[in-house]
């Protein structure tokens, strides 16, 4: 009995648990009490204790109960009514798309093409007596992958992979390679992820930057930018972690590819057609974005829409044939439902999106408030000084809570700044897309963050932090200048 009791106590919820639970609920539906201020209404009340709730409850505890929690909320504010909070919330289309995608890249890692990817790029004659470059080509090819690729099961699958590299080179289990390495998995796929809004709630904050300016983003432009940006980037970070973290990358030169299996020896072929189906949706969506006045452009934007490209891809994938003789679809749902679809990044979606639109609603009088403050910042200020603000605001805003809440909320009050300086708003705007989805450092930031920061592998939560505290000013180091040159000659 006293093994049991003592088991059960280990069990129960800290109490800065449960402090946080009370605060989080305390924000949601109690803030609205609260006597207005400024331009604030009684409703913009309710909706800012929704939105300050859902970005401390991310932060602090997790992401599936403040989001149900949010959804209650959200439905008695006044804003709006409990069905059609619903309606708005779970039958958003950066909603369905991502479930569409997500069933789409989580297949390629559950058939093995990972897997099959790191034996055919990593095990070239070019990285022998090279673990510098082995390190950079492995997180920086990993890294832009995951523009086709999901980066949350992809990162699942490198940081395994990763801990196995280690692990066969004998590198200690609490080593600077662990944590340099993972962390560079964590930022490398999170900016190949982030380089082309083309999907998700990063999709959702670019066509919010549209309605807003009136001016479409150039995904092909964008696409230029943010690539320089993510191997620069990742390259300062390897070449400069060796130094800061003292880390030994030569004894990993023994590490045996063979530990990857003999399934990684070939690709599979409904692996090859679930890759192929996938490109071809990613570069009609990226086309249809880079070519809007064509009549392709016209028919993939506004006819069948990106979520309906997706769509289109996922359903295809589930009836073409795998190409194996086992008489099934390329993808099985059955098999892959379970660890495909991140319903973590479902409900951040959801949830954080129609709340941070309804924070900059007229009805709130959040965004005049919000306006007056940072009014003083950037009136009559450059183009330059507004672009490098809204990169350095950013990146701290996005490690403070929801990225997502954070990038639709500075929206609508940066952009008429950037329209009145004469700026071409594409620069602003995908600077401000590309750092906002860099949440890493606390493990609420993101779903690619809470994922990192759970890692057994990883338990030194100081060293996790400074790791991606040093990521974050690598992205600062290299995407000011990046983007400033840019808007410099272009804009």
């Amino acid at each position: 009995m006293g093994t049991i009791s003592k088991t059960l106590v280990q069990k129960h919820y800290s109490p800065s648990y449960i402090i946080n639970i009370i605060i989080t609920l305390a924000l949601m539906f109690g803030f609205g009490f609260l006597p207005p201020f400024a331009t604030l209404t009684p409703v913009g009340m309710r909706i800012l204790g929704v939105f300050l709730g859902v970005v401390y409850g991310y932060s602090t505890c997790d992401v599936v109960w403040p989001s149900l929690f949010a959804i209650l909320a959200y439905g008695i504010s006044g804003y709006t009514t409990m069905g059609e909070a619903i309606t708005s919330m779970m039958g958003h289309t950066v909603v369905f798309q991502s479930i569409v995608c997500f069933i789409a890249a989580g297949a390629l890692t559950h058939y093995g093409f990972g897997k099959w990817f790191i034996r055919w790029s990593l095990t070239k004659k070019i990285f022998q007596g090279k673990p510098l470059l082995y390190v950079w080509a492995f997180i920086t090819l990993f890294g832009l992958s995951a523009v086709v690729i999901n980066q949350i099961p992809l990162a699942i699958l490198l940081y395994a992979i990763w801990n196995d590299i280690a692990d066969s080179c004998g590198y200690p289990k609490n080593s600077s390679f662990r944590y340099v390495g993972m962390g560079g998995i964590l930022l490398g796929t999170i900016l190949g992820g982030g380089m082309i809004p083309y999907q998700s709630w990063m999709l959702g904050l670019a066509d919010t930057w549209v309605s807003v300016t009136g001016q479409p983003l150039n995904f092909g432009l964008m696409g230029v930018m943010t690539g320089i940006c993510t191997v620069l980037i990742l390259t300062l970070y390897v070449l400069a972690s060796k130094y800061v973290f003292h880390v030994d990358y030569s004894i990993m030169e023994a590490f045996d590819v063979e530990k990857l299996g003999e399934e990684s020896k070939r690709l599979r072929p409904r692996s090859k057609r679930i890759i192929i189906v996938y490109l071809i949706t990613v570069v009609a969506v990226i086309l249809g974005s880079t070519l809007p006045n064509t009549a392709f452009g016209n028919f993939i934007n506004n006819t069948l829409t990106v979520a309906g490209v997706f769509c289109l891809g996922a359903a295809v994938l589930l009836i073409m044939p795998s190409g194996e003789g086992d008489g099934k679809g390329c993808i099985v749902f059955s098999e892959v439902k379970d660890t495909a679809i991140s319903w973590q990044v479902i409900f951040m979606c959801a949830v954080t999106l129609p709340v941070a639109t309804a924070v900059t609603s007229d009805a709130t009088g959040i965004v005049p408030w919000l306006s007056g403050v940072f009014s003083p910042i950037f009136e009559g200020q450059s183009a330059l000084f507004i672009l490098v603000f809204t990169i350095i605001l950013s990146i701290i805003l996005t490690n403070v809570g929801s990225n997502i809440a954070f990038g639709a909320a500075m929206i609508p009050i940066i952009a008429p700044f950037v329209m009145q300086s004469g700026m071409d708003p594409q620069f602003a705007g995908a600077a401000l897309i590309y750092i906002i989805g860099i949440g890493m450092v606390l493990p609420g930031a993101s779903a690619p963050a809470s994922i990192f920061h759970s890692q057994e592998s990883l338990p030194n939560g100081a060293m996790r932090i400074k790791v991606t505290l040093f990521g974050c000013a690598c992205v600062l180091v290299v995407s000011i200048p990046v983007f400033s040159i840019f808007a410099l000659l272009l804009g």
